[in-house]
């Protein structure tokens, strides 16, 4: 399919979104009210290392489900996060601020437009990147509190396989592993997903081949990955498409927006539309558990034990 045939399929799929959005889920002052006591849909976004491009697939991600109804993202890179800077804004709060007791939940969220929020990671906090059960707890129930104000939560995972980060992915409905051509990045994806699996069997993970040049060089790296996880796993994640290798993907890090915002119709943004719009159909079939609560959950922490 040439980039001209998908831009046309993208804007009138875009077109069709923005149209079927429910006029009580479109950003406006109702969705609190509207959900109230509901839970989110929610999709974690992770990868085995760093570099995969991971970030710059949650931002535009975000930027795309939002027309379907309010959106948060929980940036759950500790102490490092730089989720904010692809959204263009300087948070004055993040979970650092929540885990030390100097702000609420309500006060840790930075506003991105009308329809998206998020909460910061934080930055250069070396103490968040290895929380303890109690502020990992609390981390948990401020997630839940927040969650019925919004449509869908996205959590911007740490690279690698902390427990934490493996913690947040196994509380999501959906999980999107993005890894590229890297053949260090295709071994630390399989690592991922095997340690997701031991731990979450009934997680049906995606996955997402980035930065390649070619559809071949994609299918190249899915195969690898599809083969050595039927070898030892006799599971396979699915894989939902690729994005292109693009100097519009710097581009719009430079900018401190989503590439899907900054330069629309580049061949990245494309394909990271049509990626938005699967895992959009994918969230719509699954259970919504709730995040926070499914987070505090798989957290050893008793109160009563503190």
């Amino acid at each position: 399919m040439s980039w001209e045939t998908a831009r046309r399929i993208w804007r009138q799929r875009r077109s069709s979104i923005t149209s079927d959005t429910p006029a009580d889920l479109d950003g406006g002052g109702t969705v609190g009210a509207c959900l109230t006591g509901a839970r989110a849909s929610s999709v974690c976004v992770a990868s085995g290392k760093g570099g995969t491009g991971k970030s710059v697939f949650s931002a535009s991600l975000a930027t795309c489900i939002m027309p379907r109804g309010r959106t948060l993202i929980c940036d759950a890179d500790m102490g490092i996060g730089n989720a904010h800077i692809l959204q263009g804004i300087s948070p004055v709060a993040s979970f650092v601020e929540l885990v030390a007791g100097s702000a609420t939940a309500t006060e840790i969220l930075s506003h991105c437009s009308e329809s998206l929020d998020l909460i910061a990671a934080g930055s250069g906090v070396s103490n968040m990147a290895e929380l303890s059960s109690a502020e990992l707890h609390k981390i948990a129930l401020a997630i839940e509190e927040l969650e019925s104000d919004y449509a869908h939560l996205l959590v911007d995972s740490a690279a690698g396989i902390s427990n934490q980060t493996l913690a947040f992915a196994a509380a999501a409905d959906l999980v999107v592993i993005v890894t590229t051509p890297d053949v260090t990045a295709m071994t630390d994806a399989y690592a991922f997903i095997k340690v997701l699996l031991r731990g979450t069997p009934e997680c049906q993970p995606l996955l997402v081949v980035n930065r390649a040049h070619s559809f071949d060089e994609a299918a190249s790296v899915v195969h690898r990955i599809e083969g050595v996880c039927q070898r030892f796993l006799h599971r396979t994640p699915r894989w939902i498409g690729w994005v292109p290798e693009d100097d519009a993907v710097q581009s719009a890090v430079n900018a401190r927006a989503p590439v899907v915002s900054h330069e629309p119709d580049s061949p990245a943004a494309l394909a990271l539309a049509h990626l938005a719009l699967q895992v959009l159909e994918e969230m719509s079939r699954l259970p919504k558990r709730g995040l926070g609560r499914q987070l505090a959950s798989r957290i050893s922490y008793s109160p009563k034990l503190a």
